[in-house]
């Protein structure tokens, strides 16, 4: 590992280790919320936890109080399988819906707003520490893998075929019963194996699935995007991101409310304050100390920045959340 990727990858967990929720209340909070009937629940430290309810299970849902508020920050590498049913969710301002053999990963640091679900659904939930796959992958796959974790600016939607998720959720049931019964000291072995094994086949899913040709504007707009979920605590102008993509301010708006429909600066602010809910609900941090994050120089430009999109102050936010 070279001195440059070190210090990204450095970067990135840096950046993303602002605990806005903790893996295993989220996922609670989602069998809660979503599962109806029993599931299986497994956890390894706070480096992976699984829920499903394919086969029915032990655990029961639980009341309301454990629902997920939204916006949360996802602090994990996330993956929602779906056998049956289907589940809606916006996620880094684009709206994805998963269905039957579908499956949706959602990297650490991006953001989801909400969700929602239709008929019975059959599903696997699994989260893992992004940094126990970029070091326990132990496959060809790794680099693509590690590439996949650290650059992907929105989640990924991934379509299996018959045989692909048959042999997934065979994988899940033999993890879940193997982890149910063995002794805490073996499980990161085994969860290493685990982890070889699904990041070689999302590698694997990645590689094939098919690559869509996309028009100037559709590609000003994806890098666009990306630049925002990663710039926007520091650089909140429009002539930013034009100038990042070599383009002149008025031409590259043109281009981004061709693809998108809207202004490049209400994308922007958007995001910015999306950032923004999902630190004040954590109830971790100050206005100030969101404000500060957020690279806004004083508390009362961030209060009307914040007013002006989300109709109350911060501090109101806050309280009621």
């Amino acid at each position: 590992m070279d001195f440059i990727e070190f210090s990204f990858i450095k970067m990135y967990f840096c950046k993303n280790a602002i605990a806005i929720m903790k893996y295993s209340d989220i996922i609670s909070a989602l069998n809660a919320t979503y599962l109806s009937g029993g599931f299986h629940k497994v956890t390894v430290g706070n480096r992976f936890c699984m829920v499903d309810n394919l086969d029915g299970g032990p655990g029961k849902t639980q009341s309301d109080r454990s629902k997920v508020r939204f916006p949360i920050k996802i602090t994990m590498s996330f993956c929602i399988y779906c056998r049956s049913g289907k589940m809606s969710l916006r996620v880094q301002q684009q709206d994805y819906i998963v269905e039957s053999g579908q499956m949706l990963v959602i990297f650490a640091g991006q953001i989801v707003e909400k969700v929602s679900v239709e008929g019975p659904l059959k599903v696997v939930f699994v989260s893992v520490d992004s940094e126990f796959i970029m070091t326990q992958v132990r496959s060809r796959q790794r680099n693509k893998l590690r590439g996949l974790i650290l650059r992907s600016s929105e989640p990924t939607l991934l379509h299996l075929d018959a045989s692909d998720a048959e042999g997934f959720e065979n994988l899940c049931r033999g993890l879940r019963q193997i982890l149910q019964d063995v002794d805490e000291e073996y499980a990161d072995g085994l969860l290493s194996g685990f982890t070889t094994m699904f990041g070689s086949l999302l590698a694997s899913w990645f590689n094939d699935a098919p690559q869509n040709e996309k028009s100037k504007a559709e590609t000003v707009l994806m890098r666009f995007q990306a630049d925002v979920h990663n710039f926007s605590s520091r650089f909140k102008t429009v002539s930013y991101y034009a100038a990042r993509q070599r383009l002149s301010s008025r031409h590259f708006s043109r281009l981004i409310k061709e693809a998108a429909g809207r202004d490049p600066k209400d994308i922007i602010k958007e995001y910015v304050v999306l950032e923004a809910k999902s630190l004040l609900q954590s109830g971790n941090y100050s206005v100030r100390e969101v404000a500060d994050l957020l690279g806004f120089e004083n508390d009362s430009f961030f209060n009307r920045y914040f007013k002006s999109a989300a109709g109350v102050t911060p501090g109101a936010y806050s309280q009621n959340n």
